[in-house]
């Protein structure tokens, strides 16, 4: 980036790099961030026009809401606003790095049709700028053609859930909406319905009042979330201890008492174990146990087995030291093992689900669920119901069966969610039905499970249409591109789903507007009903009425909330703990009468992972990823690539070397699916037997001039599954199973 474009930004990139990421993470751990603009800049403008505007960030789920400074229509800072209870008054590297993005010159700004009728990676897609009417007109003609020949369900949506889209599906009438949680967290959203809460799992941690902090494979502070690091960074100064069992030394494992290098996969075994001491020894919290909890009566039969010195046999962590860290962590209280998305506890694992299952377990047997310095369950506002507020006519029926099998997961398929890992698979083989079309949002080929093998299923649709904001690689394959704004150019409000102790709105209020030629996406869904034919479902729905409809459950209005000084709706409350949760029980199950109901085991009996090294394939295949990165979508911010510009193969460094590998060298990594090539970072702070790649790289879109060519996309060495695969696990959370397959590493 050159000077002038620097000054542009009114960005100081050196006091960026050193006070967000200068320690780690400093810029969550309660350091103050100045602002970034400079004095020079500022003294030479002309009477300046500036404000401060309330927003929230939607890098996460977060939804830390911030206060936007803003001079001359030109957003210069980012602050956390320090009456809202998640950012308090911080943020993370992610959000600070937000402006950047904003301001990227390869933004999409209009939209584009594909002239070049050729798909795939390094095909340039020809595209020519269109009107909106335009974009419309060709998707609706597409989608429509499609639907008339065969049938509704050869439409798929790529996407999270949103409401306007899931209305827009099931006017269509196709029951094809595939999202990524398979890959993020349903191996955890499985054990929290089943043992807990009857729908899906809580975010919300009171660590700083934790006094002993376990984590399986956990990386709170390297993960970066605003709330998250700040409630482990808190913990550790009020003297917590914490104890981290990763095969690599992540960023927690560094900060942490104890780092333990468990044998991946295995970390379900050392759980066990560690009920076992629990519960044989009479350690358990006997009066939570009593009134929160039901089955404990079966714990003793079931994990009488499970021996520190049968666990030592498969996790290579000796019996001592698992005898010793559980009756640790039953008894320094409060004690809590935190858990978040794509942990050990993940969809990593064929054995990730239970995993799950044996956490809950410890966790209500040292009594941290809804207790101080544990989990918490959330407390929201009532939400406002979408098809109350916007009445429809009756959608048409549909076929349950899907191109990705999810109505096949007994337990994960009452919830809108879908499977990355098994999809191409669907679509290649069009099983059970040929697909088509599809409707993508701010996913990317490079996100999937055998990511070259998802590029050849987009290739076979007719036709695509992607929503984004960035010339991705997804965007690449599409037909038509739709340009979103920035979330800083938009209206919202936020529920939380990280961090609510208490009920608490923050409304998002634009901080600037660029004059592209973009449309927020509730207007997109909108207008293509409309061209579809399909208007009459969306009858008086708008983005703003819905975030009207939504304070007002609150007790509020737009009208009072747009202009309101911080931001924010609602009153801190004091905590008070549940009684009951939503089980059959109304208690915590330790034996999961939904798991057993469900065609599951209902206790977390051992099972190995999937598939581990063997003489072809002698490494174990470990993936992480950056704290100032997120996902695929930030390797194009300049500034985020100076902290982090390129992924590497992490070895051990003695291994390695007994290859001949040195630092730096060029290696290559093998699965059975796929090959990538990286340059080899070597370091003590890895088992032997281990390789590990950070996540978010290997962009193929010449698009995106700074992310172009730059390291290697993790997900071409994961393999995906077909229906039968996924099936034949019988697993209750559907994981992935991400990281379970082995690999080799070779010098190239």
């Amino acid at each position: 980036m050159n000077e002038s474009k620097q000054k542009e930004m009114n960005v100081d990139r050196r006091n960026f790099l050193k006070l967000t990421l200068g320690t780690g993470v400093a810029a969550t751990a309660g350091l103050s961030i100045p602002k970034f603009a400079h004095a020079e800049a500022e003294q030479s403008l002309v009477e300046p026009r500036s404000k401060v505007v309330n927003t929230f960030c939607s890098v996460c789920g977060g939804g830390c809401a911030i206060k936007a400074h803003v001079v001359n229509d030109r957003v210069i800072h980012l602050e956390g606003n320090p009456d809202d209870q998640a950012a308090q008054g911080r943020l993370c590297v992610k959000a600070y790095a937000a402006p950047k993005t904003l301001y990227d010159p390869d933004r999409l700004k209009y939209p584009m049709k594909r002239t070049n009728p050729e798909k795939g990676e390094g095909v340039d897609p020809g595209f020519v700028k269109i009107t909106w009417e335009e974009a419309f007109e060709m998707i609706a003609e597409n989608f429509n053609k499609s639907i008339e020949t065969f049938g509704p369900e050869s439409i798929i949506f790529f996407m999270r859930s949103q409401d306007f889209a899931n209305r827009l599906r099931n006017a269509i009438g196709t029951p094809n909406h595939v999202a990524h949680q398979s890959t993020c967290f349903t191996s955890q959203v499985a054990s929290w319905y089943a043992q807990l809460t009857g729908g899906g799992r809580p975010y919300i941690y009171d660590l700083e009042n934790c006094k002993y902090i376990m984590g399986f494979g956990f990386d709170g502070l390297g993960k970066s979330k605003n709330m998250h690091i700040r409630n482990i960074t808190r913990a550790l100064s009020n003297n917590a201890k914490m104890v981290i069992l990763d095969p690599y030394m992540s960023v927690t494992a560094r900060k942490a008492h104890e780092w333990i290098q468990i044998k991946p996969g295995t970390d379900l075994a050392f759980a066990l174990a560690m009920i076992h001491v629990i519960v044989s020894e009479g350690l358990h919290d006997a009066d939570y146990v009593e009134k929160y909890t039901s089955g404990f009566e079966y714990l003793e039969e079931f994990s009488r087995e499970y021996t520190p010195e049968w666990a030592a046999e498969i996790t290579e962590v000796p019996a001592d030291d698992i005898r010793r860290i559980a009756r640790e962590f039953a008894t320094v209280k409060p004690a809590h093992i935190f858990t978040h998305k794509r942990d050990a506890a993940g969809p990593n694992y064929a054995n990730s689900t239970r995993l799950a299952q044996a956490i809950v377990i410890l966790n209500a047997l040292v009594g941290t669920i809804e207790r101080e310095g544990g989990l918490l369950l959330a407390r929201n506002f009532p939400s406002a119901d979408f098809d109350e507020t916007f009445p429809r006519p009756d959608f048409p029926e549909r076929r349950s069966d899907r191109v990705d099998a999810w109505e096949q997961r007994e337990i994960m398929s009452r919830f809108t969610n879908g499977d990355f890992a098994t999809v191409a698979d669907g679509i290649l083989n069009e099983k059970p039905y040929p697909t088509k079309a599809a409707l993508v949002r701010k996913y990317n080929v490079l996100a999937f499970p055998e990511a070259k093998k998802m590029v050849e299923a987009f290739k076979k649709l007719d036709f695509i249409a992607v929503c984004e904001i960035y010339p991705s690689e997804m965007a690449m394959m599409a037909d038509v591109v739709l340009p979103e704004p920035h979330w800083l150019e938009t209206s919202g409000v936020s529920t939380r789903n990280f961090f609510s102790r208490w009920p608490q709105l923050a409304v998002r209020t634009p901080v600037v507007n660029l004059d592209y030629d973009t449309k927020g996406f509730s207007s997109i869904i909108i207008e293509l009903a409309q061209a579809m034919g399909l208007g009459h479902y969306f009858e008086g729905a708008s983005g703003g009425a819905w975030n009207n409809a939504v304070l007002e459950a609150a007790g509020t209005s737009w009208d009072e909330m747009k202009d309101h000084p911080t931001g924010l709706w609602g009153e801190e409350k004091p905590f008070e703990p549940r009684e009951e949760f939503n089980t059959p029980s109304s208690k915590i199950e330790l034996y999961s009468t939904v798991m057993e109901e469900n065609g599951f085991e209902p206790l977390p009996y051992w099972r190995p992972r999937r598939e581990g090294p063997n003489d072809e394939y002698p490494f174990n295949y470990l993936i992480n990823r950056p704290p100032m990165h997120k996902m695929t979508e930030s390797q194009n911010n300049t500034l985020v690539m100076e902290l982090y510009g390129e992924n590497n193969a992490i070895m051990n460094r003695e291994t390695a070397e007994n290859m001949g590998i040195k630092d730096g060298d060029l290696v290559n990594i093998e699965s059975r699916v796929g090959k990538i090539q990286l340059k080899a970072k070597l370091t003590e702070g890895i088992r032997h037997d281990c390789v590990c790649v950070f996540h978010g790289f290997g962009h193929w879109s010449r698009k995106l001039k700074v992310a172009y060519g730059i390291g290697a996309n993790d997900g071409d060495l994961i393999p995906s599954m077909t229906h039968e695969e996924m099936k034949e696990l019988h697993d209750p959370g559907a994981a992935a199973c991400m990281t379970d397959f082995p690999v080799k590493v070779t010098k190239a």
